[in-house]
């Protein structure tokens, strides 16, 4: 009768369903994996070095505070070891979610931040709360081929933060 209402969606979601990127299981694994190491990396400034293995050949990068590129791990982790790893001495996510697009090979996590920006400076304590996200999409080795980072740029206690760390390592 050439009638195929309802047969299209069905069809296309078994067919996605089919072509699974990611499992949930295997996106949420990596998800606290990622956040572990990522976190791991403040106290020392060495993201390089964290972010081993979890990070594609090629990579890029589209963050709130206008961070976007494109480059090799060593180029993210490089920019970032002279911006947020130089300014951040601890990055604890609370209240974490976890959300795995299993057809699209992305993990998203959200969730309450509290860094201490300090600057590297012994004597600084600056927590700072701000809400934040990160998109990653992921290659069929579970890598990070993009990074989507979203949070307050204009938060006040953050920008406070920052200015005043600034002032003292200008001085």
């Amino acid at each position: 009768d050439g009638d195929s209402e309802g047969d299209a969606a069905p069809h296309h979601s078994t067919v996605k369903a089919l072509c699974m990127a990611i499992t949930a299981a295997s996106g949420k694994a990596f998800a606290e994996k990622f956040m572990t190491q990522f976190a791991a990396g403040f106290k020392e400034n060495n993201h390089a070095t964290t972010l081993a293995g979890l990070l594609a050949e090629k990579i890029s990068w589209d963050w709130s505070d206008d961070s976007k590129g494109d480059g090799t791990p060593d180029d993210l982790t490089g920019m970032f070891s002279k911006s947020w790893g130089a300014m951040v001495d601890s990055f604890n996510l609370l209240a974490k979610q976890v959300v795995v697009d299993t057809t699209h090979s992305k993990v998203l996590v959200t969730g309450q931040l509290i860094i201490n920006i300090t600057g590297g400076l012994a004597d600084e304590t600056n927590l700072v709360h701000n809400d934040i996200c990160f998109i990653f999409t992921l290659n069929d080795k579970e890598q990070v081929t993009h990074w989507e980072g979203y949070w307050d740029q204009a938060d006040e206690g953050m920008t406070a933060a920052l200015g005043k760390v600034m002032a003292k390592l200008k001085a």
